[in-house]
């Protein structure tokens, strides 16, 4: 995991598809460079600034380095639940802050049958974490407002969630019981309960 906090997401969400792209790129074993060239020469995801288009393939790039090949053919062939449960995992295991609030906020309401999150709830725990930590506490407050809304719209896209106006409604989700297996086989058991609102001993 990333050890250091950003605020990534705000600009660069949580990319489904051009992500579900790339991970066929690798698989059918496009270079980094091909990639590249795909992505911001060629333009296949039609964004209009250069710089948006540089940013997008770094970070995808750096998100789908998190997962083996066993589960970047699992994100392109699987059922849509799960493919998008596996770009969650490497997004968590990219970024150390949203990691801290699903493991923090969302996994605990998980085990209370608390299905909820509100906006003020999250602008809560980043701003616990701005008393700890110098480099959160230097975000400016437009800037904890915006990773407020990306958090949030986060697990939405990723089918964990519903909008409901200032809050989120959890809801649990199922994805195919070999790659959770494996998951939890491979080590990532901490993980699993973050993504599927699980407690294992």
């Amino acid at each position: 995991m990333n050890k250091k906090y950003a605020t990534t997401l705000n600009t660069r969400p949580f990319l489904y598809k051009e992500s579900k792209t790339v991970a066929e790129w690798k698989l059918n074993e496009l270079s980094d460079e091909e990639i590249k060239e795909k992505i911001v020469e060629d333009n296949v995801f039609q964004l209009n600034s250069l710089d948006r288009r540089k940013r997008f393939c770094s970070e995808i790039n750096k998100r789908l380095s998190f997962l083996d090949d066993y589960l970047l053919e699992q994100l392109v062939q699987k059922d849509t639940q799960t493919s998008k449960v596996l770009l969650l995992l490497a997004i968590i295991k990219r970024d150390r802050l949203f990691y801290e609030w699903m493991r923090e906020v969302v996994w605990d309401k998980w085990l209370i049958l608390d299905y909820q999150v509100s906006r003020s709830e999250t602008a809560a725990f980043i701003n616990r974490k701005a008393e700890q930590d110098e480099t959160i506490s230097k975000w400016k407050f437009k800037t904890r407002e915006l990773l407020v809304s990306a958090y949030h719209k986060t697990l939405v896209d990723a089918e964990m969630a519903v909008p409901d106006e200032n809050k989120i409604n959890l809801h649990k989700i199922f994805i195919d019981s070999s790659v959770r297996n494996y998951l939890i086989e491979n080590g990532e058991t901490h993980y699993v309960e973050v993504l599927l609102g699980e407690m294992r001993q």
